[in-house]
This record gives structure tokens, C-alpha cells and sequence, in this order.
């Protein structure tokens, strides 16, 4: 293109977007009617000014790469700062928003819009370019647009000048994650230094930075979570079959068809007859496949031969045992495995309370129809959730914080419902907890003998079976009231 044309087109984008998003949000939404910007709006509307600015110097010199550069790295900047923005609310329910809304989208919104079309319109100028770049000849040489782009640009300017400094204050003052009304009255002004980041907490996940649980080394407190506790009779232990590969980290029983389902921590989920000698299916999970699947917590019969198998995470695949499914048949499935095994179901388990805490164990409550979780400690969302899951769509039905706030929650490993109770291995005190399933409080103990490694919870008929490991086998002990 010629450079005079290139000078229009960037001096009118420039005009466009200093007095569209910038002036709009600094003047009309700030001056006329009291919005003052969070700490994240501030630094979108400065990613803003330096693509207009950058532009004027595109405009003053040429189409030269260092601006095209600049241009570029602030426009990514300023996406970045919308994502990160957005990523609080968008997902919220429908309607909801932080600050004003223009045209029924909330400006936060806007700006990932914004800067999408500004590196558009970079790319496009630039092929339109062909193998040359535009250079001014006289950069002296102003037109009426340009005067009339840079005048705008420096009112502009000002006007955020004054609401910066007097809302949110110079520096060390660096604005508020949720601002007061624009006010001139220094009684109704705020000038906070709160959201300056603590070098401690510096995280690029930010809240989903916690540690994955490793259930072959799990910590946790060994202080008894409830002291009304009775004894339970051991009155049997069973090895697994050494053929189980891994760490077995959840068991279950199908009462109507005699059969058990265990999973290990290498994906692996086993269908075993009733004597718990015989192998009667196998499959790794593929991990990747679709719903990503790993470090496997909990595996539940909800029906007489189908399983729910759920990742620390809450994603869950449910399985069903069937003599006459193929491995053949679902090889972008499973990793490996026998026949005998087919998958119903793949997704993820969305919760709010427990949202950012790992869970060591599913229950399935046939009464309800619902699939129960139980929170891990976590250092940074010290919660002890239980949440009810609908059996129909999978979506939560409730949920609820227990115990208090105790600072040493227990750990549960294995639950299992029983008579409209829940009751939880808790891993660290070696306790089974009884909790009323209507109440969620929990209500007496029973204190196991075993110390090992306590992994998962179900019902045999009358019988507590509870999995552990021990010396590198995977072990099942049976216990009566």
C-alpha cells in the first residue's frame, strides 16, 4: 500500500481505539457515572495506550518493525490481562458480571475482544505490506487526521491521569480488586497498597496450585478426628492377587453378583470374583484419552456389574464388567487389559465448595441416587466437604462443610454407605468414621488394629472390608461389630 494510505488507516484505528474503549470507560463510565477501575481494568486500559501509542509513532515515522513489535507485545499484554480478568467471572451463572455491562457484555469481556481485532488488523496490514515496509518520508509532515488522532490521544490522557491518581493514589498505591464509586471527596477515596503479591504465595496457577495427593506416601494428621469410638473384630485378611499391578487405592463390592472391583495407582481397574482369587477382567485406563484420567481415588458399584472410577481430580469414567466386550473394541480406551470390560462413560465431577481440593474416595448412595465425595486436606483450602452428586445428570445436588474448622482435618481414603450412614477410612488415625447421612454429622468411630496403609472402604454383606498395603502386597481385612 502506499504510505499515505497506511497513515490513514493506522491513524484512524488509533483514534478509534483511544476514544472508543479508552475514552468511553476513563470519561463516560468514569466521570459521568462513578466507575472506577479494579486493579486489573487499569492495567487492560494501559495495554490500550500503548498500542495507541504505539501506533502514533507508526504514524510520525513509518511502518517499521520495532513499532509493529511494540504494537504486537502490548496488544498480547493487554489479551492476557482480559483472560486473566475474564477467567473470575465468565464462567459464573448467566447474567452475572463485575462492573457495568455495554450491550449486555461486561467491558472485561470487551477487552479480549478488543485486542483480538487489533492483531488482526496487524496481520492484515502487514500482508497487505507484501515483502516492503511502508518508511515515512518527511516525519514531519502532519496531516489534519493525525492532529486530530494525537490531540485526542493527550485529552484522553489527562483525563485518566486525574482519575488514576486521584482514586487510586501514586505509587506504592496500586488500586483495589473491588473499587469504590469515583469520588472528588477524600473522605470517600481509597488508596490501598493490599494487592501488592506476597512473594510466598507467587504461583502462575494461582488457587489450583496444590499438591496432587500421592496415596502410597499420603500425609495427614494422626490426631483422632472423633473420640467416641468403639472396636471392630478382625476376623479375616485376604492378599490380592499378585497379578494387580500397582498400589491398590479403592475397593468395592456388588452384593447382588459376588464380585469385587479394585483400582491401583497405575490406572488399572480389576474386576475379581467373589473368593478374591480370580482375575475376572482387567484395563488400564488411557489417561489421556479424551477426559483425562489419573492418579485413580475412589471406584464404586452403582449398579449389580457397573463401576464409577473417579481421579483424585474428580474426573470419573464409568466402567461396566461384561464377558462378552472386547479389548478390541475399545482400544482408544485403554492402554491395555483383557476382554471383559466396557467403558459407559467419561467426564468431570463440578463442584464448588470442594472446587479446590483433591478427593481420596467415591460412595454411592443407591437409597438417593447419588455419588458422594469427601475432600483431602489441602494447605491452601482447608475444607472438609462432603458433596452429593446426582446419579442421573452427574451434577451436584448439595454440599456441605463439616467439622468445623478445625485445623487438622482427616484424610479419607474409602467411604461407603450404609443404613443412611456414611462411613469414612480415615487414613491417618486409623479410625472408620460414622457420619448421619442426613444430618452430615458424624456421630461415633470404630477404631481399627491394623497401622497400614489404609486405602479404600466397602461392605461384604454383614462386613467391613477394608483395603490396605503392606509390605508390597495389596491386602483386604474383613472386620464385624
Amino acid at each position: 500500500m502506499k504510505e499515505q494510505t497506511v497513515n490513514n488507516i493506522v491513524s484512524l484505528a488509533a483514534l478509534a481505539l483511544i476514544s472508543l474503549p479508552v475514552g468511553i470507560a476513563c470519561i463516560i463510565l468514569g466521570f459521568f457515572m462513578g466507575d472506577t477501575p479494579c486493579i486489573l481494568c487499569w492495567q487492560e486500559r494501559t495495554a490500550m495506550v500503548l498500542v495507541s501509542l504505539a501506533a502514533i509513532f507508526i504514524i510520525r515515522y513509518g511502518l517499521k518493525p520495532k513499532y509493529i513489535g511494540a504494537l504486537i507485545f502490548a496488544s498480547i499484554y493487554g489479551l492476557w490481562g482480559g483472560l486473566r480478568h475474564s477467567a473470575g467471572h465468565m464462567l459464573k451463572d448467566i447474567g452475572q458480571g463485575f462492573g457495568p455491562a455495554v450491550f449486555g457484555v461486561h467491558t472485561y469481556v470487551w477487552v479480549i475482544v478488543i485486542f483480538f481485532v487489533i492483531l488482526i488488523f496487524a496481520a492484515i496490514m502487514l500482508i497487505l505490506q507484501g515483502n516492503k515496509l511502508s518508511e515515512k518520508e518527511n516525519p514531519n509532515q502532519w496531516t489534519c487526521l493525525n492532529k486530530v488522532t494525537v490531540n485526542t490521544f493527550l485529552v484522553i490522557i489527562a483525563f485518566n491521569i486525574v482519575q488514576a491518581f486521584s482514586q487510586t493514589g501514586p505509587f506504592p498505591f496500586i488500586g483495589q480488586s473491588d473499587p469504590y464509586r469515583m469520588s472528588f471527596n477524600p473522605d470517600k477515596i481509597l488508596w490501598s497498597t493490599a494487592n501488592w503479591p506476597n512473594v510466598s504465595k507467587l504461583s502462575a496457577r494461582g488457587s489450583f496450585a496444590v499438591t496432587r495427593p500421592d496415596f502410597e506416601n499420603l500425609e495427614s494428621s494422626s490426631n483422632p478426628a472423633f473420640s467416641n469410638q468403639s472396636s471392630l473384630t478382625k476376623t479375616n485378611e485376604i492378599a490380592l492377587p499378585n497379578s494387580i499391578q500397582g498400589l491398590a487405592t479403592g475397593i468395592s463390592y456388588s452384593q447382588n453378583k459376588n464380585i469385587y472391583a479394585v483400582i491401583t495407582d497405575q490406572n488399572w481397574v480389576y474386576f475379581i470374583d467373589g473368593t478374591l482369587t480370580n482375575m475376572l477382567a482387567g484395563v488400564k485406563i488411557d489417561a489421556a484419552f479424551s477426559v483425562e484420567i489419573s492418579n485413580l481415588a475412589g471406584i464404586v458399584f452403582d449398579g449389580d456389574y457397573s463401576v464409577l472410577v473417579t481421579a483424585d481430580h474428580k474426573s470419573y469414567v464409568r466402567l461396566a464388567y461384561d464377558p462378552t466386550a472386547t479389548i478390541a473394541d475399545s482400544y482408544y480406551k485403554f492402554m491395555d487389559g483383557t476382554d471383559g470390560v466396557k467403558e459407559l462413560k467419561r467426564s468431570r465431577f463440578a463442584t464448588t465448595r470442594a472446587k479446590y481440593n483433591y478427593i481420596g474416595s467415591i460412595a454411592w448412595d443407591s437409597v438417593n441416587k447419588e455419588y458422594i465425595t469427601v475432600t483431602l486436606p489441602d494447605e491452601k483450602q482447608n475444607n472438609f466437604v462432603v458433596a452429593r452428586l446426582s446419579g442421573n445428570d452427574f451434577q451436584v445436588n448439595s454440599e456441605a462443610k463439616i467439622l468445623g474448622t478445625t485445623a487438622d482435618f482427616p484424610s479419607i481414603t474409602g467411604s461407603v454407605i450404609e443404613n443412611n450412614q456414611l462411613l469414612m477410612l480415615s487414613h491417618g488415625s486409623k479410625q472408620i468414621l460414622v457420619m448421619n447421612n442426613d444430618t452430615n454429622q458424624i456421630e461415633s468411630a470404630y477404631k481399627l488394629s491394623q497401622k497400614d496403609n489404609l486405602q479404600g472402604l466397602t461392605m461384604v454383606q454383614d462386613n467391613i472390608a477394608v483395603l490396605s498395603h503392606h509390605k508390597e502386597q495389596n491386602l483386604v481385612s474383613y472386620y464385624q461389630r
